[in-house]
């Protein structure tokens, strides 16, 4: 799969670059993000996923958040693995690349590669645990009512949520006014009908905004992780987790991670767990 180069991407680039001098000995793309994102760029291109690796986590630590960056990073690590140069955790943060693409983009495309190739890393992660004899289940996916909030973006329920507002309103006028039985009918049914389609988005607005607020995820970069009790010891009767599965952030504290992750309830070592970024 190629690597991408978006406009919005060097634009973001060159804003957050740095007007601090570098050392005469230190490279100019050490300092400066739009060089370290090209740079990664002709690195993957040219099979050199170690040197991409350090330029794209360099982009990282700058606070560059950008979709292609991260589906870019996921490309690296997964091009790590099949060179044969796989380092513990790669396959969890390749996940976590392509999770990331998806939290961060609406291009249907990008979402379609990265759904694409995350399906290739969670298949070889369970291929691993196949043939360890552990569980393959990895991906839990999302409840429906969390499905059916992230169909549209938050402001796109908020607007729709106004409009039948607006039509509620009419309908409510329009059946005082009106005289004819038939056209009384009709405001009555707009009215219901507009009136139940204002109770469902303005819920799924106050959802969205929630999960934009509050909801924190993350994914699990550690094979075969356990989770452990609040005493922080492992918990018998669960499988390990999945390296690259999706875990709900409920708090961090002691370097411990509270996580939801498959429907059980556990604390993970927060260095195992790594944050996906917003839009």
């Amino acid at each position: 799969m190629r690597s991408r180069v978006s406009f919005p991407v060097l634009l973001a680039c060159v804003a957050l670059a740095t007007t601090a001098r570098a050392d005469e000995d230190a490279p100019h793309e050490e300092m400066d993000p739009t060089a370290l994102f090209l740079g990664a760029h002709e690195a993957l291109v040219a099979d050199r996923p170690g040197e991409a690796i350090a330029k794209l986590e360099a982009l990282a630590d700058r606070g560059v958040i950008d979709a292609v960056i991260s589906f870019d990073r996921g490309l690296a690590y997964a091009a790590r693995v099949r060179a044969g140069a796989e380092q513990p955790g790669d396959l969890g943060r390749a996940a976590h690349g392509f999770e990331e693409t998806r939290e961060l983009t609406r291009d249907p495309s990008l979402i379609a590669d990265a759904t694409t190739a995350l399906a290739s890393v969670r298949s070889e992660v369970a291929h691993r645990r196949s043939r360890a004899g552990e569980s393959v289940e990895i991906g839990h996916g999302f409840s429906l009512g969390r499905s059916i909030v992230d169909l549209l973006p938050e402001n796109v329920w908020a607007a729709i949520a106004a409009i039948m507002a607006l039509v509620l309103s009419g309908a409510i006028l329009a059946r005082r006014l009106l005289t004819q039985p038939r056209a009384k009918v009709a405001a009555t049914t707009s009215g219901a009908i507009a009136g139940a389609l204002l109770l469902v988005t303005s819920v799924l607005a106050w959802a969205a905004r929630d999960a934009r607020l509050h909801l924190r995820e993350g994914v699990v970069i550690a094979p075969n992780a356990r989770l452990l009790d609040a005493r922080h010891l492992a918990i018998d009767g669960i499988a390990p987790v999945a390296e690259g599965a999706r875990a709900r952030i409920v708090e961090e504290t002691g370097g411990f991670s509270h996580v939801i992750v498959g429907g059980a309830d556990g604390y993970l070592p927060s260095s195992v767990v790594l944050p996906l970024a917003k839009r």
